[in-house]
């Protein structure tokens, strides 16, 4: 099973009194997506999150309940305690807390990418723009939601309520009416988006984290790296995490990168040579992977929206750069996409593009 296709068994918190609420048996809807009842005594074990999609529609579609994903998001106050979201809470700033957030997110599912985007049409605000890679081919509707409203969620507690979402994006038609999507998420909701997103205002990244602890951050980072094997992943895997998280907000430089991981410059740049790439290799490969990303997606964002989460100042740079990794257009990439032709394209590499 590929490790980047998982989600934490923890996300199924509270599935049993949500599927109760609407009328459905709960051994027989995880059988039926391919999951053993049992998944619901290891919040610890991870599960397929194809799996988990299927469930989320099946029993949205069973029950006739268009918001079970929402419902099930609000039992998910308790998983609020876990690592991820602890060593999150005691970071210094909303925006080291969303790095952190990136950084460590494989803890609760390896399928799922954060970034932020700055917002084109308004310098103000700012995009926490999430991916899953569920595949094409698996209705994720109620899982998108259940995921946004976790964000949604995580941002209110960290923030002991002061951070509100200004909008939630989504790119798939409205499955409730407006008054239940703006009981859960507390804002407006714009559907049929290029991408998957919680839109805040910009200065909202600078807030200070009211529970701010050094000390307890480092004991959360040092039991995540401990318990989950952060610790053990290459420099490589490090920077790459980092480099996805901060490309859209161009924080992508040497020293920055060499600072959170709380190394000088040219440590990095050593220990990055000793596993055979350099710092600017890798995030010119990290930007191409991205791109690949976007074009995979059901809904692709157009190519202004594609050079911004690449952290390009304009399209143009995005069409130069595509022309050197592939020797054709980005408009020519999408199309091939769209044909399925993609991994041809790609001589086979496309194996490696959802890599978190």
């Amino acid at each position: 099973m590929d490790h980047g296709e998982l989600i934490r068994a923890a996300a199924l918190q509270g599935f049993a009194e949500a599927a109760r609420e609407v009328g459905l048996k709960v051994p027989a809807a995880l059988r039926a997506a391919g999951l053993a009842p049992d998944v619901l005594t290891d919040p610890e074990g991870f599960v397929p999150y194809g799996a988990f999609a299927r469930l989320l529609e099946a029993c949205a579609e069973e029950a006739g309940c268009a918001d079970f994903g929402l419902r099930l998001a609000q039992h998910q106050n308790a998983y609020l305690e876990g690592p991820l979201t602890l060593v999150m809470r005691h970071a210094q700033t909303l925006s080291q807390a969303l790095a952190l957030g990136a950084q460590y997110g494989y803890v609760f599912s390896p399928a799922m990418r954060a970034s932020l985007v700055p917002v084109s049409s308004d310098p103000s605000l700012v995009d926490v723009v999430v991916n899953t890679s569920a595949g094409r081919d698996i209705s994720v509707v109620q899982s998108t939601e259940f995921v946004v409203l976790g964000i949604v969620q995580v941002l209110r507690w960290l923030s002991d309520g002061s951070v509100r979402p200004e909008l939630v994006l989504l790119p798939h038609r409205a499955a409730s009416v407006g008054a239940t999507y703006h009981h859960y998420m507390g804002c407006g909701v714009q559907f049929g988006a290029t991408f998957v997103a919680v839109r805040l205002q910009r200065s909202d990244l600078s807030m200070p984290m009211p529970q701010h602890n050094p000390l307890l951050l480092q004991m959360a980072q040092s039991y995540i790296e401990q318990r989950y094997g952060a610790a053990m992943q290459s420099v490589v895997e490090q920077v790459r995490r980092l480099l996805r998280q901060r490309l859209a907000l161009g924080r992508v430089q040497q020293v920055s990168v060499a600072a959170t991981l709380a190394m000088h410059p040219k440590t990095l740049q050593r220990r990055l040579a000793a596993e055979g790439v350099r710092f600017d290799e890798l995030a010119d490969r990290v930007r191409r992977e991205r791109f690949v990303e976007l074009l995979q997606q059901p809904t692709t964002p157009s190519f202004t929206e594609m050079a911004y989460m690449l952290g390009y100042a304009e399209p143009s740079v995005l069409a130069r750069s595509c022309q050197r990794w592939f020797g054709c257009s980005p408009r020519s990439m999408r199309q091939r996409a769209r044909e399925g032709h993609l991994r041809k394209v790609l001589g086979g590499e496309g194996e490696n593009t959802t890599a978190p």
